[in-house]
């Protein structure tokens, strides 16, 4: 055991310090700087053996055990260093480099399998050129849509003008079925391509916006905080254009009704109240309304969605005044055939240059940080009145709360 144990400290080869020419000052340097490596090639192990156990979760944790191996080991090689400036351990110090280089060799060789999945999670500029082709699909889709839906139009007004003037009432109603059938097979085919479209992208919408956490997790205190920055960026970019894709759908599968059956305004109100009632309470909002007493001719599933998202935005942009409030009330300058009601609040108001540009697809006046949304919600309800023959004004200026009138055929 002597023999060995003289072997690996070879007490008969010159010490280190004969290198320094035993000056003082630089055996110190050296021996301090040594001192010093150690230390912080000992503490880091320790550090990442603690992240292991309190993070048993990771995926690849077995890389920062082989990290903290070789760490350990290079600390060991430091501390010989110190050792051999008085004595000749050169065997034992060659043991414990070896032992350093199959530890680092082999750390190397596992992570590089790792870099090709880090490269291959796509750049910022990847995923908005994604986001474009969404938008330009989904805006050939509307427009199809719409379309289709003034074909449709053209037909109903067309077969209304010479119901007289036809022979027979079987051809009418033969045409009329046709065009319904021819409907349904292009609404129905629609659907089914936004819903295949909507899946298909959102699927590496959802792949990007995980492994993007997934990264940030597991680098955060290796990442510079310009690459925290753009990681950051592409998982919220991921994340929103998801909640666009789901606003665009719900905009682009909005159902053309043939046949309208009358619906009470009241009803609608309720439904809309009901469905916003959380927020309702949550800020406070004194709501006051009268009773209408109405039938339009709009389906009642469009007009409960025509007064909810009128009502939303009235919450949005008012809930942060100090004491909210929101009016519903009938109107008494509508045109013959309308019946017309009102929503006011006391929120921070619209410009009027704007009042017609906020009712396009994804406008917005504010950014995402003021205000939440996708800028889809007063699409919507341009579109319902569109189709209905209804229409909408905008009162009110910026600072001095909205107030958006809706005139509807009554029933």
């Amino acid at each position: 055991m002597s023999d060995f144990m003289n072997f690996l400290l070879g007490p008969e080869m010159p010490p280190h310090g004969h290198c320094y020419l035993w000056n003082d000052d630089l055996v110190r340097l050296h021996v301090t700087s040594d001192v010093l490596i150690t230390i912080a090639y000992f503490t880091i192990p320790v550090a990442l053996v603690y992240l292991v156990r309190k993070r048993e979760d990771l995926k690849f944790n077995f890389m920062f055990v082989m990290f903290a191996i070789f760490i350990f080991a290079c600390g060991a090689t430091h501390l010989i260093n110190i050792f051999n400036v008085w004595h000749g351990a050169y065997w034992l110090s060659g043991i414990v480099k070896l032992i350093t280089a199959i530890a680092s060799v082999g750390t190397a060789i596992v992570v590089w399998p790792l870099i090709p999945k880090a490269l291959a999670i796509p750049s910022n500029q990847q995923l908005l050129d994604l986001n474009q082709k969404l938008r330009d699909e989904v805006a050939d889709n509307i427009k199809q849509r719409a379309e289709v839906e003034r074909l449709s139009r053209d037909l109903r007004q067309v077969v209304d003008e010479r119901t007289d003037e036809l022979a027979e009432t079987r051809v009418m109603k033969t045409l009329l079925e046709q065009n319904h059938a021819s409907l349904e097979r292009s609404n129905t085919a629609l659907e089914q391509y936004a819903m295949v479209t909507s899946r298909d992208i959102k699927e590496p919408l959802r792949s990007i916006a995980v492994f993007g956490e997934l990264l940030a997790d597991r680098l955060n205190d290796r990442l510079a905080e310009d690459e925290e920055k753009w990681l950051s960026m592409m998982v919220t970019s991921a994340k929103r254009t998801t909640s666009m894709i789901d606003d665009l759908r719900e905009y682009s599968l909005l159902q053309t009704v043939a046949d309208v059956t009358p619906a009470s305004l009241d009803e609608a109100l309720e439904q809309a109240i009901s469905q916003n009632e959380t927020d309702l309470k949550k800020y406070n909002i004194v709501l006051q309304r009268d009773t209408f007493n109405a039938n339009v001719r709009v389906p009642i599933g469009h007009l409960s969605k025509l007064i909810s998202e009128l009502l939303e935005n009235a919450i949005k942009f008012s809930r942060d005044q100090e004491s909210p409030k929101i009016e519903f009330g009938s109107l008494d300058d509508c045109d013959s055939g309308e019946f017309g009601f009102y929503i006011r609040d006391n929120g921070i108001g619209i410009a009027r240059q704007y009042s017609n540009r906020i009712f396009g697809v994804f406008e917005r006046l504010h950014n995402e940080q003021e205000y939440e949304g996708n800028g889809i919600g007063l699409a919507i309800c341009r579109r319902i009145l569109d189709e209905h023959e209804g229409r909408v004004k905008l009162l009110g200026d910026e600072g001095a709360g909205a107030e958006f009138r809706v005139y509807l055929p009554a029933a």
